[in-house]
């Protein structure tokens, strides 16, 4: 009698602990990788590199430069910025006209491992993850944007190698749709929005009557050469 009541106690305490475990299971990892780009669902990876992992020392550094009267412009490609990804995740993003190459800017966030998968295929889907391609200089710290021009610099390190690729666009020529594409990735994932046409409009500043124009009104009703 005594073992079948142990029994059924025995039941009835793993039929509690499996109920308790379904009910503090952890969900599913949040899901926040780049959704959309340009109205396209954005892949997780592309299929040509679905089986290659992103290699351990990965890392890109984007920099777009506005030269001296270069028009500002809505989109976030197009504006002054720079972004960095390290190999461990970590996503470092920034949007000023003090911005140069050597700018290291804050920490925006922590990247998931899809989302390094997703970057690296997107080097590969574009063009970028192939070294023979490359245009940019051994050291593009050198590079400066003309008047009027907006210079992309993408540097990418995997495999212990590293290389550049470098775009211009002059005035509001459209820049180069796949680096365009690479920045506009990296500021989707930093939350770096577009701006809104009210948002470039010139800032005005109304500082209220000027206060000397009654003494001006009173020298000029005065006799000439007489003191007010």
């Amino acid at each position: 009698m005594r073992s079948r009541l142990a029994r059924a106690a025995r039941r009835a305490a793993a039929a509690t602990l499996l109920a308790l475990a379904a009910c503090t299971a952890p969900g599913p990892a949040p899901d926040d990788r780049v959704g959309t780009l340009d109205g396209e669902p954005a892949p997780a990876e592309s299929p040509a590199l679905a089986d290659e992992r992103f290699p351990a020392d990965f890392s890109i550094d984007a920099t777009v430069l506005l030269g001296r009267k270069a028009p500002p412009m809505l989109a976030v490609q197009d504006r002054q910025s720079k972004y960095v990804v390290l190999p461990d995740g970590s996503l470092h993003a920034d949007l000023s006209p003090f911005i140069d190459v050597s700018t290291r800017p804050g920490r925006s966030r922590w990247l998931y491992d899809d989302q390094m998968q997703y970057l690296w295929a997107l080097c590969g889907d574009l063009g970028f993850g192939d070294e023979s391609r490359a245009n940019g200089p051994a050291n593009p710290d050198t590079l400066r944007p003309a008047v009027g021009e907006r210079l992309a610099i993408l540097t990418i390190r995997a495999g212990g190698r590293t290389w550049s690729f470098v775009r211009r666009a002059i005035d509001e020529e459209p820049m180069d749709a796949a680096i365009a594409r690479m920045v506009r990735t990296l500021a989707i994932l930093a939350w770096l929005p577009d701006l809104r046409p009210d948002e470039v409009l010139p800032e005005r500043y109304d500082f209220g009557p000027d206060p000397y124009a009654v003494y001006r009104e009173i020298r000029a009703r005065s006799p000439r050469g007489a003191r007010p």
